[in-house]
């Protein structure tokens, strides 16, 4: 037994992704040998002091990623805010600036994107939902709801076989479409 590895045996558990059991197969140690001797070395303790240090680090990671995103957004909210007051200080001066000789918007497509690009930096300082995930909540809401009307008309013997199809249209649209007429699938 003199010729046991004890100081790789103890680094590989406390690495982890082995158990006790399979090191001492591995290096043909009795298990009650090994456990003894990582209880009396304190490896167990070792290891909690491992695993503590490791999660800190994750969570420094993490903070130190929202940070950055965070930071990111500010950025980019700030650079669009202050475009968008450039502009309007502009067109202040001197209005004919916004428009053509025709009459038609200058600088659209530029203007859009600052405004596109400050809706969507605030809402993500905000944690708000673009239309996306507002639709993916929608719809897991309406299944959740469906999953119980499902499941109660099981145990009151009701009739199997619900379909669900789920059409995603903006809300825009979703508005000036016509209602459909009563007996064609409607609840």
């Amino acid at each position: 037994m003199a010729n046991i590895p004890w100081g790789k045996i103890r680094a590989e558990w406390l690495k982890g992704g082995i158990t006790q059991k399979e090191l001492a197969e591995k290096y043909g140690v009795k298990l009650k040998t090994l456990q003894n001797r990582a209880s009396n070395e304190g490896w167990g303790k070792a290891k909690g002091k491992i695993r503590e240090k490791t999660e800190e680090q994750l969570t420094t990671r993490i903070a130190c990623a929202r940070a950055n995103k965070l930071a990111k957004l500010i950025t980019a909210q700030d650079d669009a805010m202050d475009a968008l007051v450039e502009l309007a200080k502009m067109v202040k001066e001197d209005p004919k600036l916004l428009f053509t000789d025709k009459g038609e918007l200058r600088n659209a497509e530029s203007l859009t994107r600052a405004i596109q690009t400050a809706a969507m930096t605030q809402r993500d300082l905000h944690g708000l939902k673009n239309i996306d995930q507002k639709f993916a909540a929608k719809k897991w809401k309406e299944e959740q709801k469906l999953q119980r009307e499902l499941k109660a008309q099981k145990e009151t013997g009701g009739e199997e076989g619900v379909q669900i199809i789920y059409v995603h249209e903006p809300e825009e649209e979703a508005e000036e479409q016509p209602e459909q007429k009563e007996g064609a699938g409607n609840e």
